[in-house]
C-alpha cells in the first residue's frame, strides 16, 4: 500500500515567498493553537512546499527535486527522513 502525505489540518504556515522573495527559501509553521513555531530553510522549505500539494513520497520528492534542480535519486533519502520527522511531530499526516 502506498502512503500519501499532506500538511495536517491544524497547521498554520507561511513561506518566505509570501513575505520576501529575496534570500533562501524559508517556511514558518506551527500547530494551532498552541504549537511550537518551526522554521524550515533551504531544501527543507522546498520539501514543505512540495507537501502543500500532497502526494506520495515519490511525488513529493519529485516536486522538491524540480524546485531545486536536484536529481530525485540524490535527495530521495533526505526527503524521506524529513517527511518522517514531520509526521512524528504531527505537522504532516500520513494517509
Amino acid at each position: 500500500m502506498t502512503h500519501t502525505y499532506r500538511i495536517a489540518d491544524d497547521v498554520a504556515w507561511v513561506s518566505q515567498e509570501d513575505l520576501d522573495a529575496d534570500g533562501e527559501p524559508t517556511a514558518y509553521l506551527t500547530r494551532v493553537p498552541r504549537g511550537m513555531p518551526i522554521m524550515l530553510e533551504g531544501s527543507g522549505c522546498l520539501v514543505w512546499l512540495a507537501l502543500a500539494d500532497g502526494g506520495t513520497l515519490e511525488e513529493v520528492t519529485a516536486a522538491a527535486a524540480a524546485m531545486s534542480d536536484a536529481a530525485v535519486d540524490d535527495i530521495r533519502d533526505d526527503v524521506a527522513e524529513l517527511v518522517d520527522q514531520l509526521v512524528v511531530i504531527g505537522v504532516v499526516r500520513e494517509d
